[in-house]
């Protein structure tokens, strides 16, 4: 019986056994980590597409320095009795995006927040001013004129 490397290690018995066993422990590890490489591409590319074909209604370009954003509460997660809280903190004005994509948030005065935000964690903040008569069309199929300040999704996530 073979083990993971091909060698009999059963009938090793003397050393020159034990040298042909390790010459050949040596010559099959290269193709075994070529395989074991070819495996762990295959099994990133197969994650990417997932990724892709799930959350590819997400993706969007950089929020720029000065946007308006909104910020996830995650640790509302976790706590038992939060089911209908306020998960998104906000709004807030993006200071800049770091390299490994995570932004740094500022309050509107220009207060900077001390932790960073993953892109996941933020979404940029629309609203209407009074008096710009957006038309809004209810579940019932009604219509209504909507004149007061009205925000993005605050309440959902």
């Amino acid at each position: 019986m073979e083990s993971y490397l091909g060698v009999e290690w059963e009938s090793v018995r003397t050393t020159a056994d034990l040298l042909v066993a390790r010459s050949l422990q040596l010559e099959r590890s290269e193709e075994t980590r070529s395989i074991a490489y070819c495996r762990m591409m295959e099994a990133r590319n197969d994650s990417v597409r997932y990724w892709m074909d799930k959350r590819s209604n997400r993706l969007r370009g950089a929020l720029e320095p000065g946007e308006m954003v909104m910020a996830y509460n995650r640790s509302l997660e976790v706590q038992w009795g939060q089911l209908f809280a306020n998960r998104w903190n906000g709004p807030y004005r993006v200071v800049r995006q770091i390299e490994g994509g995570s932004y740094i948030l500022a309050e509107l005065d220009g207060t900077k927040l001390k932790r960073r935000f993953a892109a996941d964690q933020v979404k940029k903040y629309y609203f209407w001013e009074r008096g710009q008569g957006q038309n809004i069309t209810c579940h019932s199929g009604q219509t209504a004129n909507r004149k007061e300040r009205w925000s993005s999704g605050a309440h959902s996530r």
